[in-house]
């Protein structure tokens, strides 16, 4: 779990969400209401995407509030993991807002968690679960995909080889289609 979630205004506009995520590195906040301890539901990167930018809304008049997520997933703080995996898989969701005894938040159990500690492949079946519903859905044919990179440099970078150093193997990462 992450104790470190970050929390917004749902006065704050969709633009200050969009800063401080990025500011931040995080693709998920806590909305507050009238006062800082009142959970409102969260706002994600994909909520900002989805609500405001592909239906033309103003990133300084959309309050946060306007495009929240209310019906949020949670999970105890006192609850078991595989009680916790099990919400993750039947929903399909990939973080859950951990609640304390007194229902306020207390961090965010997400799917990378789980996998960090896995246990006798659990998080795999979990991840398998979660991801399943994308799967469902129609996508592109990964050959039919074409990357394109914006300018000669971009070109230049993307075709040096890379690797990606974890613990003693070297794994290059260069895959980009002919």
């Amino acid at each position: 779990m992450n104790p470190e979630v970050l929390w917004i205004p749902g006065t704050a506009s969709v633009r200050q969400a969009a800063s401080l995520m990025r500011d931040q590195s995080v693709g998920l906040l806590l909305v507050s209401g009238a006062t800082q301890e009142q959970f409102e539901g969260v706002v994600t990167d994909r909520d900002l995407a989805v609500r405001v930018c592909a239906e033309g809304l103003s990133l300084d008049d959309t309050p946060v509030s306007a495009v929240t997520t209310r019906e949020t997933v949670v999970c105890s703080d006192f609850e078991d993991l595989t009680a916790a995996e099990k919400r993750m898989r039947d929903s399909h969701k990939s973080r859950l807002i951990v609640l304390d005894r007194h229902g306020q938040p207390t961090g965010m159990l997400t799917l990378t968690d789980v996998l960090h500690g896995d246990r006798d492949g659990r998080a795999l079946k979990t991840a398998r679960g979660v991801l399943c519903h994308d799967a469902e859905v129609p996508h592109t044919p990964v050959e039919n995909i074409k990357l394109t990179p914006s300018t000669p440099e971009d070109e230049e970078i993307a075709t040096r080889p890379r690797r990606i150093r974890t613990g003693s193997w070297r794994i290059s990462t260069k895959e980009f289609p002919d």
